[in-house]
């Protein structure tokens, strides 16, 4: 292997445990969040470099931490909160950062005030999780009865 591909790999690495670090700040705010406001019906159960194990409202959720790259080969980190154990459905809430810990609604944001490593902005991501997480306990409404 020549130098050139190690160089490569060694910036690929680097890129990732940037961002698994800006994610292992996220979840020991969540922790700090969670135990500060009381909050008794979000237990952080397990965590470790690339996941958060929690109990919201008596149901097991799994945050996961990811990477992917957009079309111009920029990295993003990703958090996805699933259902768990049944984590290979879509996730329930999703979002993203860039490399400064910018949280991104979308990959096509550019730019966000709110941060991943913030605890201000923390709430705000739990808040925006449980928003999502409400809209699946719904019951469906009957065909005829939809509301204009």
């Amino acid at each position: 292997m020549g130098l050139a591909e190690t160089e490569k790999i060694r910036t690929i690495l680097d890129e990732y445990r940037q961002f698994k670090i800006k994610f292992i700040q996220f979840v020991k705010l969540c922790e700090l969040v969670i135990s500060q406001e009381r909050l008794q019906e979000v237990e952080l159960q397990h965590a470790d470099e690339a996941a958060m194990k929690l109990k919201v409202m008596d149901a097991p959720i799994l945050v996961k931490f990811g990477i992917l790259f957009k079309p111009d080969n920029k990295p993003l980190g990703r958090i996805d909160f699933l259902n768990h154990p049944a984590t290979d459905g879509e996730p329930l809430y999703s979002l993203y950062f860039n490399q400064v810990g910018n949280i991104l609604e979308s990959i096509s944001d550019s730019f966000s005030n709110r941060r991943i490593h913030d605890e201000h902005d923390v709430p705000y991501v739990l808040h925006r999780f449980l928003q999502q997480y409400l809209r699946t306990l719904r019951l469906p409404e009957p065909a005829g009865e939809k509301r204009e």
